[in-house]
């Protein structure tokens, strides 16, 4: 009985919040096609660490593929223009972690999968049928979070996420960090 109270006191931890910030690349193909682009991918979301194992968060993702200045000096030209990639969306995930000894930090180290869905609007042009589409979808991440050093509340974390944006398969690998409040 001793046993059991003092693994379920250990495995109790106050919930941490967090804010949650990455950036990363896109890789978007339509289905049956070789036809995309690459984008930029930056990904804002705030959440809570409610066990060393579990966490939910809400986010918003935008993928861009150039500036418009960039775009614009490209459309006067006679050169042909490779596909654009351009979205935004609002999701909401829960992540399950393996965690690794992290004791100096308040957010929780190791492998983790996450699931979500997001509602999104997206677009892909300078094809030469150009992709215009709105919906929502699910979200697959893999990821790893890394050990943080003794008494910091932030840490970093690499990912690797795919979701379908209807006949458009999205994939993303993205570098960020979390910063628990």
């Amino acid at each position: 009985m001793i046993i059991v109270v003092s693994f379920s006191m250990t495995g109790m931890a106050a919930p941490v919040t967090y804010v949650d910030l990455a950036l990363g690349l896109g890789i978007h193909v339509l289905e049956d096609s070789d036809q995309g682009a690459a984008s930029k991918l930056i990904k804002t979301g705030i959440g809570v660490q409610w066990f060393p194992f579990i966490s939910t968060q809400i986010g918003v993702w935008s993928w861009a593929s150039e500036d418009q200045a960039k775009r614009e000096s490209e459309e006067d030209s006679e050169t042909d223009n490779v596909g654009m990639f351009d979205g935004i969306s609002g999701s909401w995930e829960v992540a399950l972690q393996w965690p690794i000894d992290n004791d100096s930090g308040a957010l929780s180290a190791g492998p983790y999968i996450r699931y979500g869905q997001h509602c999104w609007s997206a677009v892909l042009v300078g094809l030469v049928q150009p992709w215009s589409k709105r919906g929502c979808s699910n979200l697959n991440t893999l990821g790893f979070s890394f050990p943080s050093r003794e008494g910091d509340d932030a840490g970093l974390y690499i990912e690797f996420t795919q979701t379908d944006f209807d006949d458009l398969i999205s994939s993303s690998l993205q570098l960020g960090a979390k910063l628990a409040f």
